[in-house]
């Protein structure tokens, strides 16, 4: 793989920039940790104009504080995303499955395209074609 760049690294959030994409490591965290993970995020992809974008999630007792990335997508979609914009989310805990698939589905609904996948690795290889 190749090496990161960090952006932004704090307790259970860490922003990095690869080749062709940005990669979110988040979690695990309390609830506002990993909200304001997700902003900084949202807004790096903005601020950078990414055209990919890799979240890698990790949570411990409270999956659902994840949502937040549902949420910060309808802003992303309204302050206006490059075209061709892709999102690929990897849950490293089995109780994330089920949100990101509740964050693709409402990435669907604002036209951003998006699949969760079972490894960092195969994220990697769809977010390069």
């Amino acid at each position: 793989m190749d090496p990161i760049t960090p952006i932004r690294q704090s307790e259970g959030c860490d922003i990095g920039q690869l080749e062709g994409h940005l990669r979110l490591a988040v979690g695990p965290g309390l609830a506002s940790q990993v909200q304001e993970c997700y902003r900084a995020f949202v807004n790096e992809c903005l601020q950078r104009a990414a055209t990919r974008a890799l979240v890698v999630g990790t949570a411990r007792i409270d999956e659902f504080q994840h949502l937040a990335l549902r949420d910060a997508l309808r802003s992303m979609a309204l302050a206006g995303l490059p075209a061709g914009f892709r999102l690929a989310l990897v849950a490293m805990t089995p109780n994330l499955i089920a949100v990101y698939d509740a964050v693709v589905i409402e990435a669907e609904r604002h036209g951003i395209e998006a699949r969760r996948f079972p490894s960092e690795e195969a994220a990697a290889r769809w977010l390069a074609n």
